[in-house]
């Protein structure tokens, strides 16, 4: 029956009169000492009928990870405020016109007593008990997702109620539905379908929207669902900076009653939504839900992702895939007749060849005897002695880097990371070294790293690399000409700033530290946010290069790096 009537049963079945209410999402992970905190911050809100409100920080699990085993999340090491702000509203033409709201995260903490809020989240609400009375769950939204926060914020607002953002991460929220089924995947027949298009039709007559467009305005919800009578729905939409007829979102909604300064760029948290938009569209369960089925999935896809679908969808066609196998195997020709006489280098290249074949052809025949003769070619470069433009140990880095290259792609994904961590060893020796290739070697390392932890969503697993990583992080200030700078602060990027020209492609040196940097990210450890502010301090590179800029500015809009 979906979330808003959910809801109303606990409500209606679970309430007794207790003093306070506090609603939340149920996979959620809270501080030591989450309640006193709360009430803390509530008895601090300038308000006789205060409601704590906030998305939360976040945590997440690993693929693997069964409920009802030792906890084993990784919480957001931010602790930056965050502010509910709107962000647009849906497309009145296709699902439904409501207003969706988002977080965003501010640089002030208010002197840590609670600002108001425009907005209220469904996944965390704090207040005194009463509110139920006052503004009790509506039981018939059957089936409503979008919508629901803005109905309720409209009813609570307008029945005297003010909302307010804590100023401390009390609790955290797991975004991916991977670990647990979702409503959508009940609502498979006819009627469950129209339950919700009468859902919608309700919030649209509460909220003054008609819906669809240019039809009659639905009948609103009378009392104890219905508007309050404390302050009117034309005040909250002057209020919250939101226009329900015409669908309009003004600059104070989009920085939830701030000032515009207190946020990171806006074209910076447009570009990490972006990012996470695609990292969503190749994990389905994380949107769909444990074991989603195909309608299931259509359906999220129609109503929270939309046309972005058909653009992010767009995959090589079977002629562009047959042109680049061919293509593979021309070069496989090429660099075979260099041998005998190509040596190390020629047996190295092929290598390469072979698991770049093996990529182009999938899960064929093909590819698993490619992946064979990768290996023997890179067995064979071992046997000669290391080109005379490579030190022992470049060459060493490089002929790990090879094999682990086709244990990725055999899926052999444990003996890749043994093999890349020496890998790591040898490359930050050959960084000392000065070894003309080391750079484009430890650029292509961390990059592996990257993508056989990823693959198989092994936090974890890339913290066993952080004493070598925190090597190679000491050798690259010579390796890279920066031995003799002076550390700097850290630039604060904010509203105002546009974004850097990125029309050039960035050198190696850039590429170097933004891949450094994404692993640093990526272990979700604090001290490993210490080791980006640290490059960032430390590297004039890492300051003026607009791919690295573009990086920090994505960095402060998520919470990090927010002070010098």
């Amino acid at each position: 029956m979906g979330p808003c009537y959910a809801r109303s049963v606990i409500q209606q079945e679970l309430f007794q009169d207790e003093d306070y209410y506090f609603q939340i999402d149920s996979h959620m992970r809270f501080i030591q000492d989450w309640d006193k905190i709360c009430i803390e911050q509530f008895r601090k809100c300038k308000s006789p009928k205060p409601i704590l409100t906030t998305y939360a920080s976040s945590y997440s699990l690993p693929k693997e990870y069964v409920p009802g085993e030792p906890d084993c999340a990784v919480l957001a090491s931010s602790k930056a405020l965050t502010i509910l702000c709107a962000d647009t509203f849906g497309d009145q033409n296709q699902d439904d016109p409501f207003l969706r709201i988002k977080t965003r995260m501010c640089r002030s903490d208010f002197g840590h007593v609670p600002p108001l809020a425009l907005f209220w989240t469904a996944r965390f609400a704090f207040s005194r008990g009463i509110v139920v009375h006052e503004v009790p769950y509506d039981p018939h939204l059957e089936y409503l997702f979008f919508g629901e926060e803005i109905g309720m914020a409209a009813r609570l607002w307008t029945a005297g109620w003010d909302l307010f953002s804590p100023t401390k991460v009390i609790a955290y929220h797991l975004g991916s539905r991977a670990h647990r089924h979702w409503f959508r995947q009940v609502q498979t027949t006819a009627e469950k379908v129209e339950q919700e298009r009468r859902a919608k039709y309700r919030l649209c007559g509460l909220l003054g929207t008609p819906w669809p467009q240019g039809s009659q305005l639905h009948q609103a919800p009378v009392h104890p669902y219905g508007l309050g009578s404390v302050r009117s729905l034309a005040d909250y939409e002057k209020f919250a900076g939101v226009d329900f007829k015409l669908l309009v979102v003004n600059e104070r909604a989009r920085t939830g009653g701030l000032a515009a300064e207190l946020f990171p760029p806006q074209w910076a948290e447009e570009e990490r939504e972006k990012i996470m938009l695609s990292s969503q569209l190749k994990d389905v369960e994380s949107w769909a839900g444990k074991g989603g089925n195909l309608a299931a999935q259509q359906q999220i896809l129609k109503t929270q992702i939309g046309s972005t679908v058909a653009q992010s969808a767009a995959q090589q066609t079977e002629a562009e895939k047959s042109k680049a196998v061919d293509l593979a195997r021309l070069r496989l020709q090429a660099l075979r007749a260099q041998l005998p006489e190509g040596g190390a280098k020629v047996h190295l290249e092929l290598s390469r060849a072979f698991v770049q074949l093996a990529q182009l052809e999938g899960s064929s025949g093909g590819s698993a005897e490619a992946l064979r003769q990768s290996l023997v070619h890179v067995t064979a470069a071992r046997e000669w002695e290391p080109p005379d433009d490579e030190t022992a140990a470049s060459w060493e880095a490089a002929t790990l880097l090879a094999e682990a290259s086709a244990k990725i792609a055999q899926t052999q994904f444990a003996e890749a990371k043994a093999i890349l961590h020496k890998a790591l060893r040898s490359v930050v020796e050959a960084l000392a070294e000065s070894a003309s290739s080391a750079q484009r070697l430890a650029h292509d390392i961390l990059e592996a790293i990257h993508i056989a932890h990823e693959k198989t969503d092994d936090r974890k697993g890339l913290e066993t690399f952080s004493r070598s990583l925190q090597d190679l992080l000491a050798a690259l200030p010579e390796a890279l000409g920066a031995g003799r700078e002076v550390p700097q602060q850290v630039p604060i990027l904010s509203a105002a700033d546009k974004p850097p020209d990125d029309g050039f492609a960035p050198d190696l040196k850039c590429r170097l530290l933004e891949r450094l940097i994404l692993i640093f990210i990526a272990t979700g450890h604090e001290k490993d946010l210490k080791s980006v502010r640290q490059i960032y301090q430390q590297f004039r590179l890492a300051r003026e290069s607009p791919n690295l800029q573009k990086l920090l500015a994505m960095l402060q809009s998520s919470g990090h790096l927010l002070t010098p």
